[in-house]
């Protein structure tokens, strides 16, 4: 198979957007709010090529983590994720289950990937980056990744932190390593686009 790209989103992958609008009031402290799944998820794209390129579009269904975010001191952001990969659904059972398979994910001796970030920095244009460890199968690699970060409320509705950032990895590199069993000259890309948009209700 022909290498694959991978898009993954927390809150929904892909092209997962986080509309929120309104005031953004600041917290007296930074804490770390259990995200809220209604506005979360973790979705992926993978891209192959046989004769054309196609992608097949899924998503992990389940997942938990934490954010916290203070516009008053965006350094102290802190994002922790975790995905439990048998969760994983690209709407083909065959497919699902290699995804599954000690090919892939190896949900059995694997049940969950996890990033959970180290530090935030501002870039000059508002920006920001978060740098953390990723973990898949077992494998842990130090990365840093672009985000967009926000805190907002509704009028008289509660504040709102998000966290939404898209970046890629060579998935050969956690030892994502299968190809298809089937098809002819079919190739996997190695590169993963993963799209994380993560939302929590803060706490007053």
């Amino acid at each position: 198979m022909a290498p694959a790209r991978v898009s993954v989103s927390v809150g929904a992958a892909i092209v997962l957007t986080l509309v929120i609008s309104g005031a953004t009031p600041a917290r007296a402290e930074t804490e770390a709010d259990a995200l809220d799944r209604t506005v979360s998820a973790v979705d992926f794209t993978i891209y192959a090529s046989k004769i054309f390129t196609f992608k097949r579009e899924g998503q992990f269904k389940e997942f938990t983590g934490q954010l916290s975010f203070n516009p008053a001191n965006p350094l102290d952001t802190q994002v922790d994720l975790t995905v439990y990969t048998s969760s994983v659904d690209i709407h083909n059972d065959e497919h699902n289950q290699l995804l599954k398979s000690g090919s892939f994910f190896d949900v059995e001796r694997f049940p969950t990937m996890h990033f959970a970030s180290s530090s935030t920095d501002v870039k000059p244009d508002g920006t920001f980056s978060v740098t953390g460890d990723l973990t898949i199968r077992g494998i842990t690699q130090r990365m840093t990744i672009p985000a967009k970060l926000k805190l907002a409320s509704e009028t008289g509705g509660p504040s709102i932190a998000s966290f939404e950032s898209t970046f890629e990895i060579d998935r050969t590199e956690f030892g994502l390593t299968g190809i298809a069993k089937h098809g002819f000259n079919v190739s996997i890309s190695k590169e993963v686009r993963i799209h994380v948009a993560m939302a929590t209700l803060l706490k007053r």
